[in-house]
């Protein structure tokens, strides 16, 4: 639709202003005046990039890619005549003017309003507070997020009610348009929104006439926000209109935007020559055209419109609408609800509309929400999809963040994602559709292959600041060399405009172009959008196939991957796919990211407390609510909540779900374990472990089999200790260690007689530098020049029997932190807890150890393993990647010796030039969260030091750290017992599933090391099935020892023996 803050409509109203000025003729050879109209694009396109810096991060491709589509744009205008961009301008205008006749206005609407905070159902949509007799330009809404039901009426005048009659509207937000039967007809978006305008207008304002007998009455459950959870405009009614859609003029005005396009973005031909010719003519006719009379010239322009494109081997787009939805960002869950529901009922009016249009939309957990949320419209989804006109997406439970979810939960995000839409839609799901997340696991191609996911989408690549990913079609391996086929969007966006700018710039970007000629395109407005406008389905019927521009092809998405999954020798690409950008999301709202892990700790132990419980006592959990906790926790790992950059309600909400999920787990472990064992300890482990306490003043200590229970009297009292404390020394007979001001000065271990610090540097020094970014990104990457180191305010230490502790309390800025450092006999493990109370503000806590330790690579925990990155700067691809992701530790070592950091809750650091580099806590000042992180944090970290490489001894003391000996208070009679064993220690149990048919279990088994193993496995009272896949649909006999590839993850599935 016409509209002036489209960003190329500005340009070419400046330059309309010109032609009006200097008479065409008189401009042909005119190269001042050429000059000065080059110029004035210039300007307006370097004010448009100062525009989108104001724009949100999620819908640009950063300045690189924004200043070669302004190239591409300017690529064919040098090299034209003076008066031909001119009149190419006036062109414009002309398209932008048959939109706005193709409207004409016929009568008024009145709107009364009944507000609210929050949504209410349509059943009590007069219940809120009314406003009375609404008009253009008054305001209905006072906070962002507002609710409101609108009861809009009117009548169609009697003399257009035979004509095609449509309701413009614009309520200043979002809207769903409800019949007075409560049936959603469609969604309704506003101008004003915090959108990429270059791409398409975010606005749908154009409703299809339903009324009878000309009475108009229907509803519009209405939100106060724009697509992105602004309040842009006050929340101030733009439109309520009847109007006469002049259908033909609407046609002409969509064939003169495509063809202008053509025009633009291919050379002077005898085609692209006719074309101006014909739209040359069509300026003098235009603005007192008629419907019949566009009809008429419509059918002059269709001999261009049909001109093929010929060339062999030209570029192909297979194309399918979508609506890119996020589950939570700048507006909070119970929005994209309602945002859910406004875009599905919008595509499928779409569908009905145009009968070659293609839609798909993805994620298992937003068709649960349009389900619970209306179920009529649920059931008209699935009659599209079982038509063949709607494309269910993805594989997973929500688009999740890969980086910062453990093992067990990316494969519950497969399980519970294709078992939702086998059992909904008959479809087994084969794409991982993953558009926008921030960086991919190198495990993820394991997974995906042990799901039956051959396919993976992303775009996000093509974000990256430094270095541009060398390609878009390619073969993905994971580090056990498991192979799917990835595709990256090489028009770099989700939110295609179906243009021919931007499908040319994705052909020459293409970089797989010498090996295919065939790439998918995804196209409309994602999150509040609604999804694709008739204007991107009118530019794609037009683009179908016409000279000079890739064809474009309706097609489903898993039918384009058959299609690209031809045999061609596509390049390969093997580990994580790493983003150069949003790093500071591996630390941003950190009380979420410690809630997570613990709940997945918990999850796991209640289903492993499960199977081992089997037959023996009543499940305070039944498995149907254990399904729907663990459906919560993948919800709240959806890109934009799990790495922190959403608003602060989202996680206000989240934060309470997961501590009464958390609570609600624990309740049920501590239930079902007094109910199978007695007064004792359980370890939950894979691998034996050590408990030691303290009774009646005496000592005692035992070790616990892995997945093993010792009661309480099979505890040995200690009667030698080694622990030792003075004034700035703790020690034990493995390490010792002194102190500086509060920080470790120096880590010794006596069995490898090695020091580990770096002599000229402390360890364990907290450190805090200025960060101006926001929830997303570090600001300024070379933050370091602004590093300030906490100040040691107390400092004790002491030992009692086999622990030595120290205990050091520090400031700096505003933020106060306590730490307590713990060695226990026997071991060289040094334990640390902190306490933060933190109230920084756009600063950054850290916590560093400069170790004495040269080794080029540095080993990050992973799911189902570990990566190694460079801890060198010497490249731009090292220097880019100044902050990486990683879970339970990270190593640094050389053959003769290492050190290894283990956390309980983090997952930001950086490791270069010999020092491990923890990012504690960041409180942004950027947004979209505020107030980041301020208030009490816990944080357990430890130091192992070792012989040799990376080795399962740190495997064990990450686990052990992070899932601690569990303390039972049962009074049932049960002596010591171990249930699981494997002969080989470098085979972890990640976890187990119960197993579908209620048979037993599916264990998941991992190789931790990085050369091949076998090993057997046994668990008590189950005996060994065979080799299953994360859905169960098939079982591999397996007998004796099984191999294992480095980091191969395997499903062994055993049964009860009855």
């Amino acid at each position: 639709m016409g509209n002036r803050a489209n960003q190329k409509g500005l340009t070419l109203h400046n330059l309309d202003k010109v032609a009006r000025i200097f008479p065409i003729a008189s401009c042909i050879t005119a190269r001042p005046v050429l000059s000065a109209i080059r110029q004035s694009i210039d300007h307006f396109d370097k004010a448009v990039d100062m525009m989108q810096k104001t724009f949100s991060q999620k819908m640009t491709c950063g300045s690189v890619n924004r200043k070669k589509r302004r190239e591409d744009r300017k690529r064919f205008s040098k090299s034209r005549r003076p008066a031909d961009l001119l009149l190419r301008a006036r062109i414009e205008r002309m398209a932008e003017a048959l939109f706005d006749r193709a409207y004409e206005v016929t009568g008024t609407l009145q709107a009364d309003a009944y507000v609210s905070e929050e949504p209410l159902p349509f059943a009590k949509k007069e219940t809120g507070r009314l406003i009375q007799n609404l008009k253009p330009g008054d305001r209905w809404a006072q906070h962002t997020f507002d609710c409101a039901w609108f009861h809009v009426t009117g009548e169609i005048p009697p003399v257009h009610r035979g004509d095609h009659n449509v309701y413009l509207i614009n309520i200043g937000g979002e809207g769903l348009i409800y019949q007075p039967d409560a049936t959603p007809v469609q969604a309704v978006t506003c101008y004003a929104s915090e959108y990429d305008y270059t791409l398409s207008l975010p606005v749908k304002r154009v409703v299809e006439d339903f009324s009878e007998n000309g009475v108009v009455d229907f509803w519009i459950d209405a939100a106060a926000n724009d697509l992105f959870g602004n309040l842009k405009n006050g929340a101030r009614i733009g439109e309520l209109s009847t109007a006469v859609c002049h259908a033909h003029i609407r046609t002409l005005a969509y064939d003169v935007q495509a063809l202008i396009s053509v025009y633009d973005t291919n050379p002077d031909t005898e085609f692209t020559l006719a074309i101006l010719q014909q739209l040359s003519a069509l300026l003098q006719v235009y603005q007192t055209i008629s419907d019949a009379q566009a009809a008429a010239y419509h059918e002059k322009l269709l001999p261009l419109l049909n001109r093929r494109n010929t060339e062999p081997g030209h570029f192909q787009y297979y194309a399918i609408g979508h609506a890119h939805l996020d589950l939570a960002w700048k507006w909070p869950i119970r929005e994209t609800k309602r945002k859910g529901l406004r875009t599905f009922s919008t595509q499928l009016h779409n569908l009905e509309q145009y009968p070659n249009y293609i839609f798909g939309a993805s994620q298992a957990q937003l068709y649960r929400w349009i389900e619970e949320g209306d179920p009529a419209l649920y059931q008209r989804v699935k009659a599209a999809v079982q038509g063949g006109r709607w494309e269910v997406q993805g594989a997973t439970w929500v688009e999740m963040d890969s980086n910062l979810i453990s093992g067990e939960s990316m494969l519950r995000q497969f399980y519970y994602g294709k078992q939702f839409f086998r059992s909904e839609f008959g479809l087994d799901m084969k794409i991982l559709w993953l558009p926008d997340s921030f960086g991919y696991s190198a495990c993820l191609p394991q997974v995906m292959k042990l799901a039956g996911v051959p396919y993976f989408l992303t775009q996000k690549l093509s974000w990256n600041t430094v270095n541009k990913f060398p390609y878009h079609t390619f073969r993905w391996q994971s580090p056990d060399g498991s192979e799917v086929l990835a595709h990256m969007l090489p028009d770099e966006t989700y939110n295609g405009p179906v243009t021919a700018e931007r499908m040319k710039f994705g052909e020459r970007n293409y970089q797989e172009r010498k090996i295919s000629n065939q790439a998918i395109m995804l196209f409309g407005i994602g999150d509040g959008g609604a999804g694709p406008g008739y204007e991107h389905i009118e530019r794609m019927e037009r683009f179908r196939n016409i000279e000079g521009e890739p064809e474009v092809i309706p097609t489903k998405a898993v039918d384009a991957f058959h299609k690209l999954d031809d045999g061609a020798a596509y390049p390969v690409h093997k580990g994580e796919l790493y983003l150069e950008k949003h790093q500071g999301t591996y630390t941003t709202q950190s009380a979420n990211k410690f809630y997570n892990r613990k709940c997945e700790f918990a999850l796991r132990n209640y289903e492993l407390l499960m199977l081992l419980a089997s037959g023996k006592a009543a499940l305070p959990l039944p498995p149907e609510r254990l399904d729907e906790l663990w459906k919560e926790v993948l919800l709240y790992q959806f890109h934009d909540i799990l790495p922190g950059s959403s608003i602060n309600r989202v996680y206000d909400e989240s934060r309470a779900r997961y501590q009464a999920i958390y609570a609600e787990v624990q309740a049920a472990i501590a239930a079902l374990a007094s109910a199978v064992f007695g007064r004792g300890f359980l370890n939950f482990n894979s691998f034996a472990d050590t408990v030691t306490v303290k009774e009646h003043g005496k000592w005692y200590r035992a070790e616990i089999p892995a997945l093993g229970f010792l009661p309480r009297e099979g505890l040995n009292e200690i009667s030698t200790f080694h622990a030792r404390a003075e004034k700035d020394l703790i020690e034990n007979d493995c390490v010792k260690i002194t102190f500086t001001n509060g920080f470790i000065r120096s880590f010794y271990d006596k069995r490898l007689e090695r020091e580990f610090t770096d002599g000229a540097k402390r360890m364990a020094v907290i450190t805090q530098y200025r960060d101006v970014g926001d929830c997303w990104d570090i600001r300024p990457q070379n933050y370091q020049r602004t590093r300030r180191e906490a100040q040691c305010t107390g400092f004790e230490s002491m030992a009692d029997g086999p622990c030595a502790t120290a205990r050091g309390t520090y400031r700096v800025g505003d933020s106060t932190i306590t730490m307590e450092y713990r060695l226990m006999d026997h071991t060289s493990a040094l334990q640390m807890e902190l306490t933060i109370d933190c109230h920084q503000k756009s600063r950054m806590l850290r916590i560093e150890f400069p170790t004495s330790i040269d080794a080029e690579e540095c080993s990050f925990n992973v799911p189902f393993g570990h990566i190694k990155r460079k801890t060198t700067e010497n490249n731009s691809v090292e220097k880019a990647q100044y902050e990486v992701s990683g879970q339970k530790f990270v190593d640094l070592s050389t053959n003769e010796c290492g050190l290894s950091l283990v956390n309980d809750c983090k997952y930001g650091f950086r490791c270069k030039n010999g020092v491990i580099d923890v990012n504690l806590i960041r409180s942004p000042s950027g947004g979209p969260g505020h107030e980041v992180d301020r208030g009490i944090h816990h944080i357990k970290l430890a130091l192992l030091p070792h012989e040799g490489g990376l080795s399962r001894a740190t495997y064990a003391l990450a686990y052990q750290l992070n899932n601690p000996i569990y303390e039972t208070a049962g009074n049932v009679a049960s002596g010591p017992a171990g249930s699981y064993a494997s002969s080989n220690a470098n085979i972890v149990l990640e976890s187990v599933q119960l197993s579908k048919d209620g048979s037993g279990a599916v264990l998941r088994l991992y190789n931790c090391s990085e050369a091949a193993q076998a090993a057997e496995i046994s668990f008590s009272g189950y005996r060994n099935a065979g080799l299953t896949d994360v859905m169960e649909d098939a079982l591999e006999p397996c007998e004796g020892a099984l191999a294992f590839r480095p980091f191969e993850l395997k499903l062994l599935k055993m049964e009860k023996i009855v």
